[in-house]
């Protein structure tokens, strides 16, 4: 009887041994091999997001602004300027709001679209932000019809109503963010931006890939601030630049500083001017006179510019190159889209 106790010990140890066995504790006891260590996930294949432009399709493209604020905002001279369009409070109110620092966003896009949903318009940037505090902020905007939708980890799609109006973010990677105001949510610009970035519309044209856009963004280069509307245009557009636009395929715009502490202004119409360059171009001058002296060409400071303008022309466009006074085109900017720009600064 006093080895009662012994046995008792060694009969719990057993049944242990053989518990841990049945749920796969893998006691040595048991003889039970380790299990292989878990084999990692490939990683996945790099975003296709290098080129801003590429995310945007040209179906349904009525036109596009593209800009790289930091390079712009990194000219010393520029700086007082800015500050007369955008406030440094405004700009601090919209980091807080959309956690997007536009101070420091490398590249930006603005493109409008029509569709059977309506207009749509979508807003793109290479952020340094944070995504998951950038989601965040926007779904506290939301007031209802909430989904969320994930491509994959790092391709994240939200989706809702703020106020009346249909919205949508899509995050790209770490560093790209693309905001939608309008059009449908599920299948408009923003959703085809994902669909770009994870390879899966390769023959869908993009914004400047090809046609008169890709020439025009050719001819202007690198420019920090570039804009773009393709043809055909019709109605009062056609009657635009005294009627150069009802034969254009395509109008650009291209921004940059100069050596003069300018603004180099260059405006292009693309066309088939093979016959017709020189007087289409004199046409284009005119035009330009005509803005320059009205009311909002005064406003922006136009008809007072640093040089004056030069029309030049080539088979397939016409264009005018002017120089401008940052301070006076600042000052009317602020004037004429004051309010709009402090709502999209909210």
């Amino acid at each position: 009887m006093a080895d009662a106790p012994g046995r008792e010990l060694r009969r719990r140890s057993v049944i242990g041994g053989l518990l841990g066995c049945v749920f796969g504790l893998a006691l040595p006891a048991c003889g039970g091999a380790p299990s292989p260590p878990a084999r990692p996930a490939p990683p996945l294949p790099p975003l296709a997001t290098a080129d801003l432009a590429r995310l945007l399709p040209q179906a349904g493209l009525r036109w596009l602004i593209l800009a790289r604020p930091r390079e712009i905002a990194a000219v010393p001279w520029l700086i007082p300027s800015i500050a007369i369009v955008a406030p440094e409070e405004n700009l601090a109110r919209h980091a807080r709001a959309t956690g997007i620092d536009l101070r420091q966003v490398r590249e930006a896009a603005i493109a409008s679209y029509a569709g059977p949903a309506g207009e749509a318009r979508l807003y793109v940037a290479r952020h340094s932000g944070d995504p998951r505090t950038i989601e965040r902020l926007f779904r506290r905007r939301l007031t209802g019809k909430e989904r969320r939708a994930l491509d994959r980890p790092d391709v994240v799609r939200v989706t809702g109503d703020i106020g009346r109006a249909p919205h949508a973010l899509v995050l790209l990677g770490p560093d790209v963010v693309g905001v939608q105001d309008g059009g449908s949510p599920q299948r408009g610009p923003a959703r085809v931006a994902s669909l770009y970035a994870l390879g899966r519309l390769r023959r869908s044209p993009t914004a400047l890939s090809e046609g008169p856009l890709a020439a025009l963004a050719a001819r202007f280069g690198p420019a920090p601030v570039r804009a773009f509307a393709p043809g055909p245009f019709d109605g009062e557009l056609a009657r635009g630049a005294r009627g150069l636009l009802a034969a254009a395929t395509a109008v650009g715009a291209a921004a940059r500083p100069s050596a003069r502490e300018g603004i180099a202004l260059a405006i292009a119409v693309a066309g088939d001017f093979s016959t017709s360059g020189e007087a289409a171009s004199e046409e284009l001058l005119r035009a330009w006179d005509e803005l320059a002296h009205g009311s909002f060409g005064h406003l922006l400071g136009l008809d007072a510019p640093v040089e004056p303008p030069l029309a030049t022309h080539a088979p397939d466009a016409v264009a005018v190159a002017v120089e401008l006074n940052p301070r006076a085109l600042a000052r009317g900017l602020a004037a004429a889209t004051g309010e709009r720009i402090e709502e999209m600064l909210r």
